[in-house]
């Protein structure tokens, strides 16, 4: 199978450098385009009046803020590693969803995504958006560790 078009899901933790450099490989051997995503995970209690509404506040705005810095800085690291990618910023109440829901919409053939490692107890209670795609997904999923 070709992979032609390829979601890369980051956040802000020092795995995403490693999924940005094994997406641009896997990219640059295969001709494929890499999107970029970050997600802003919507509180239902705090972002009530931004989902029903559309009205936004400054914890949102701050945190819209950051993960499009976060993609930005990805953007620059694809391009120092000789690719060209598109960005998006994605919101929703669950990440996993968004990331899944986005590699849908996009026509995506794969998603790149990191794993922090978490086992035991901390993935137990934390859960791992990594794992949620993996099983929900109906797309192959490459899980950097």
């Amino acid at each position: 199978m070709s992979y032609q078009k390829i979601l890369v899901a980051i956040d802000d933790s020092e795995t995403a450098d490693k999924v940005i450099r094994e997406a641009a490989q896997l990219a640059k051997a295969l001709d494929s385009q890499i999107t970029v995503v970050g997600v802003v995970t919507l509180d239902p209690y705090l972002a009530d009046t931004y989902i029903r509404f559309g009205q936004s506040n400054e914890l949102i705005e701050r945190v819209k803020g950051y993960v499009q810095d976060n993609l930005d800085k990805a953007e620059q690291k694809f391009e120092n590693l000789g690719l060209s990618v598109a960005s998006q910023t994605l919101e929703g109440l669950s990440v996993h969803q968004e990331i899944i829901k986005a590699a849908q919409n996009l026509g995506s053939d794969l998603i790149i995504m990191g794993s922090h490692g978490r086992t035991g107890f901390k993935q137990f209670v934390l859960g791992s958006v990594a794992q949620k795609v993996l099983a929900e997904s109906q797309l192959p999923v490459l899980i950097v560790r």
